[in-house]
């Protein structure tokens, strides 16, 4: 259990956040130059106060020289679009929130800005632990990180350490215990390492730079605990960075709990696939499928890589197992179900070369970055938007040409045959016919029902199920206590407010409250005539109900009480007469056994 901090307890040495200085060309650049420019970057866009100017050259960034030549050793000519916007924010000590597609150099430009900020630092002490923390949702990702990290890392004398779950955890202290400037981690893993050995194995107290990389994918996997559990354990004014390729809206929220004043930069639109990516669409039945993936991989098969997505971790490997016996050898899965070292393996081998074809689920469409990836195959149709765009985006990386195409059931994904139909216009290509014409279909039918159907939202929009007072009471009540148990587990809140709460969620807020004429209410219409009607209506009513009754009064006759076998006893001694014997009544009977059995549930009736 990871412990909430008191920062207000705890002394944080000073740092410097603001090491950009502008050059004079950048200095020089008019508000119309600036736009230009922006819009000659893939259409940037930049929310936020006094956010800088975008850079042109690796020079412009203050970089030292051995970062240059790492730069220039892995041929990293120029900045891309979100390098070239997002490098000067971060280092004038801004906190980002940076959108661009896949492939677009995200990574790259929260690490640069990173270890100019790590440089500048004291060097770790026994017992520190880093400086800077970079949030990844999988394994993959933040492995693929941790490499790129250290490329940099090593001629600058710093240490990376990557913290993942799936895998053993020793070594992975051992990498902390030795002391790192930089971790890359998964937020479950990064709650166990921290809280293990009572905390003696790392901390936070150093961190000044945070980075949530994918951040959408996180909060979508629900890891929105873990990551607030982290940040809060980190001190309050730190630089933090966001990333991600999309951002939905209801991740904004969210993102404004984590960042202080955030420049929000986004490059051209949000959650857009790439123009260097062929989009396909293909409308089969499921039997069918297999046919045209074989079809399509006989085609592209000696060009490159290929992804085929499937939905579940069972049909991938069905898929592998009918691949190798059609006679493709070099194919592999991935997926959630395999052990963490065999994932490596594979993903290790698909880089290279080795495996040619990888059937995974979607824990490999985030951050898989394959430089001879030519095809993917969407064999099962993803769910939303964003999934889609980030399964298309592992093709067309780096200015290299891809082929997406998706496989869309006729019956029941009809929805997202509308989605896939925008991703398309969104990229400047016309959707086929055949699947512009199924949505139209859909549309007009959900029109028939009274139902609007919008994309890139909720769905469907009507009136839909609302939940009685009650119901929503008992929602929000369990809403209520999630939060409460949360907060019971970081230790944050004393006893006293915790029965607050309680108390509070037991009480019900529904009252019911006996209704009152209202004696100043209007009776009168304004018509004569009409009130006429209406008042003969009221007496007509009145007749009627003081008929019924007097009918139901008439009809009513007082039961006499029925005496118990003791009082009628009791009656016959007290006048001196002979007792009866006792009548026993079927009713009698009843009630004692209804005394005895509430006898032995411990129940008083009243």
């Amino acid at each position: 259990m990871l412990a909430a901090t008191d920062h207000s307890k705890v002394y944080y040495r000073k740092f410097k956040k603001n090491f950009y200085i502008e050059t004079e060309e950048i200095r020089r650049m008019t508000k119309s130059e600036v736009k230009a420019y922006r819009e000659e970057l893939d259409s940037i866009t930049v929310k936020g106060i006094d956010a800088p100017k975008p850079i042109r050259t690796w020079a412009q960034c203050g970089l030292n020289l051995k970062m240059m030549n790492v730069l220039k050793k892995y041929e990293y000519s120029k900045p891309t679009s979100i390098q070239a916007q997002a490098i000067p924010a971060i280092m004038s000590g801004r906190d980002v929130i940076g959108i661009a597609k896949t492939g677009s150099g995200k990574t790259l430009a929260f690490l640069l800005p990173m270890f100019r900020h790590i440089l500048d630092q004291p060097a770790l002490e026994e017992g520190d632990g880093p400086i800077a923390v970079i949030l990844a949702p999988t394994r993959e990702l933040a492995m693929q990180t941790y490499k790129e990290a250290n490329k940099f890392a090593k001629p600058l004398n710093l240490r990376v350490a990557c913290t993942y779950g799936g895998v053993g955890i020793s070594e992975q202290i051992a990498d902390l215990k030795r002391g790192a400037e930089i971790v890359v981690c998964t937020p479950g893993r990064m709650i166990d390492v921290l809280a293990a050995n009572s905390g003696k194995v790392t901390n936070l107290r150093r961190v000044t730079y945070l980075v949530l990389d994918e951040a959408d994918r996180m909060f979508d996997k629900g890891f929105e605990p873990q990551i607030m559990k982290v940040v809060n354990n980190i001190r309050p004014d730190k630089q933090t960075v966001l990333f991600s390729a999309t951002f939905p809206r209801h991740m904004e929220a969210l993102a404004r709990k984590v960042l202080d004043k955030p420049v929000e930069i986004l490059v051209g639109g949000k959650s857009v696939v790439c123009s260097d990516v062929t989009q396909n669409a293909v409308i089969c039945e499921e039997h069918q499928k297999l046919l045209k993936l074989l079809e399509l991989l006989g085609m592209y098969y000696e060009q490159g890589s290929s992804i085929v997505f499937v939905d579940k971790q069972e049909k991938a490997d069905d898929i592998v197992d009918q691949l190798m016996k059609t006679g493709y050898n070099s194919v592999a899965p991935l997926h959630g179900g395999i052990d963490q070292h065999d994932r490596d393996s594979s993903i290790a081998d698909f880089k290279t070369g080795v495996i040619k074809v990888l059937v995974a689920t979607s824990v490999a469409a985030r951050g898989l970055d394959v430089k001879n990836l030519i095809l993917v195959i969407n064999y099962d149709c993803p769910n939303h938007y964003e999934d889609y765009v980030h399964r298309v985006g592992r093709t067309g990386r780096a200015g290299k040409k891809g082929y997406a195409y998706t496989f869309v059931l006729p019956e029941h994904q009809e929805k997202m045959a509308g989605e896939i139909c925008r991703a398309f216009e969104t990229a400047g290509c016309k959707p086929p016919n055949d699947l512009k014409a199924m949505f139209e279909r859909f549309k007009k039918e959900m029109a028939a029902e009274g139902r609007e159907v919008k994309l890139g939202g909720k769905g469907f929009e009507g009136s839909g199920y609302k939940y009685d007072e009650g119901e929503a009471e008992a929602d929000a009540n369990k809403k209520k206590m999630a939060r409460l148990v949360h907060g019971m587990e970081a230790g944050g809140d004393d006893d006293d407010d915790l029965d607050e709460q309680l108390s509070s969620m037991i009480k019900t807020k529904r009252r019911v409250v006996a209704g009152k004429p209202a004696a100043d209410k209007p009776t009168s219409t304004g018509n004569p005539r009409t009130d006429k009607l209406a008042e003969k209506r009221i007496a007509e009513a009145k007749a009627k109900a003081a008929l019924l009754n007097s009918k139901i009064l008439t009809s009513q006759q007082v039961q006499p009480v029925e005496k118990t076998p003791a009082q009628l006893a009791a009656e016959a001694v007290i006048r001196g007469t002979e007792v009866a014997p006792v009548q026993v009544s079927a009713a009698m009977i009843a009630q004692e056994k209804a005394n005895r059995l509430n006898e032995k549930l411990n129940y008083l009736g009243g």
